[in-house]
């Protein structure tokens, strides 16, 4: 067995050519015999719709096979929030299910990965989950531990997307057309989240005009990525032509979301105040309601400002780190209400059937917006009086030669901060590595309170791809901001950095 594995900090990512099959029939030979640890009896099995998704699936669907496993296969591209969904509704039925997403999300479509979730659709990373997660399935990989053949395996075909939509439009208290005169733009970068989202949509009442809504595994246009500079530019000149309500963005595997109108794309701190808010309000509230301030995940780079705004819903911003499987557990953790990344992660607290998830719902999210929109016509322009007052760069992505010169890179970057004088932090106050760090400087990150030419950013080495930097940055001053975003753009020129999606 070779030294190396496709596991990363919170799923499984490779490309495609990393591995051979053999290597691949092994990994998920592990990921099975860590599910025998669990007691896992039943397996659903899902992807998206990248080229070498097909087959993973095939690998997965005969070792389950021969392992004896109960299978629910859905063979046609779907989202991963759908995914969940299936391993959810399995799990009412079969409580000891172990779910398999084969996808690699936003990343460039030469990637193919795998996420998974264990009895209680609870996601695993590396240190995350029963076991450590992917740490125990690491060690069973490189260990040599065959997967015994088992009996009585069945499997079973299925297809919930209408079942998804029924489930995701009755939580967000959306009923059919109840959403009519709203216009709405979605690009879905050629992604698998397209199809059952523009269905949703429709259902609802909305006026749709799709972009790129077919999904294609070559992602002709780029990295599916809607979160990157300038990948959202056709989305939004369009709602000018058209005077749509909401421009909205997803990614590869349609659990990334962006939203924005005729007049660019918003950040996500500021866009889940009406999704907070509405959840909040105790309408569609899955789970119990208690008293008091509620806790909000946010990740570093979510602003300031926003989190102020938090603040007067009554919510509680508990600042965790970068790691979709890692926050979803500090959710259950913690009885943190729900999450919001900027990279444009939504994450919601479920319940149905007596049996509470924490995991995103694209489609749950985006109606929670489109109703309050609905409500308030303003509100799009309330938010971007809120936005304007902030210089944000988006997310600044470099691939370098190598993870040498990545790390040296990432050194000059904390070192401009630290002649800057800025505040940098690493971890919770709770002690929980944040997984890069965040630089601060003339604000109060507990209270968004801004001091004079402040700024506020996070730098990290990407969990899933090679040699790659990627650095956030926004401020209350458009001069001094820009500033900032140049010299960091500088320092990663200077290591022959290349600009990526």
């Amino acid at each position: 067995m070779t030294a190396k594995d496709p596991i990363k900090v919170y799923d499984a990512r490779w490309e495609i050519n990393d591995f051979s099959n053999q290597e691949i029939e092994r990994f998920i030979e592990a990921v099975f015999i860590y599910g025998r640890q669990l007691g896992v009896d039943t397996v659903t099995i899902a992807r998206d719709g990248r080229l070498g998704g097909g087959s993973v699936m095939q690998i997965a669907v005969e070792t389950a096979l021969k392992a004896g496993f109960t299978i629910f296969l859905s063979t046609d591209p779907i989202s991963t929030p759908q995914s969940y969904y299936l391993s959810f509704r399995a799990s009412k039925k079969h409580p000891k299910t172990m779910g398999l997403t084969i996808t690699a999300s936003h990343n460039p479509a030469d990637y193919i990965g795998l996420k998974v979730v264990v009895p209680g659709v609870e996601a695993i990373g590396l240190g995350c989950g029963p076991y450590g997660g992917f740490t125990r399935i690491r060690q069973l990989y490189h260990c040599g531990e065959t997967l015994a053949s088992g009996k009585g395996a069945e499997l079973y075909l299925v297809n919930l997307t209408e079942e998804y939509m029924r489930f995701s439009m009755q939580a967000a208290g959306v009923e059919k057309d109840s959403l009519a005169d709203l216009v709405v733009v979605l690009d879905a970068l050629n992604g698998s989240g397209g199809p059952e989202m523009y269905q949703a949509l429709q259902r609802s009442g909305a006026a749709v005009t799709p972009l790129r809504i077919i999904p294609d595994g070559t992602f002709p246009t780029g990295s599916p990525n809607p979160t990157s500079i300038g990948k959202m530019d056709s989305a939004v000149a369009l709602a000018g032509n058209i005077n749509a309500d909401l421009v909205i963005g997803t990614d590869g595997d349609g659990d990334r979301l962006v939203f924005g109108d005729a007049r660019g794309i918003m950040n996500a701190g500021f866009i889940s105040i009406p999704i907070l808010k509405r959840i909040l309000a105790g309408e569609h509230l899955s789970g119990e309601h208690l008293p008091g301030a509620q806790r909000v995940i946010y990740d570093p780079k979510v602003n300031p400002l926003a989190l102020s705004e938090w603040t007067r819903l009554n919510i509680a911003p508990l600042l965790f780190g970068n790691g979709h499987s890692q926050i979803k557990e500090h959710m259950r953790r913690t009885g943190a209400l729900a999450a919001v990344e900027e990279s444009g992660h939504y994450y919601h607290r479920l319940s149905d059937g007596g049996l509470t998830i924490c995991a995103e719902n694209s489609l749950f999210t985006v109606l929670l917006l489109l109703q309050a929109i609905k409500e308030k016509p303003g509100l799009m322009q309330e938010l971007r009086v809120l936005q304007e007052r902030v210089f944000a760069t988006g997310e600044i992505n470099y691939q370098m030669a190598d993870d040498e010169t990545r790390d040296l890179a990432l050194e000059s970057l904390l070192e401009l901060f630290r002649k800057e004088q800025a505040v940098l932090i690493s971890e919770t106050e709770e002690g929980i590595d944040l997984m890069g760090t965040v630089f601060t400087r003339g604000i109060d990150l507990n209270t968004g309170e801004p001091g004079s030419r402040w700024y506020s950013g996070y730098l990290r080495a990407s969990t899933n791809e090679k040699s790659v930097i990627r650095a956030y940055l926004s401020s209350g001053d458009v001069a001094l901001g820009e500033q900032m975003e140049q010299r960091i753009r500088d320092i990663l020129d200077s290591y022959n950095g290349r600009v990526i999606d």
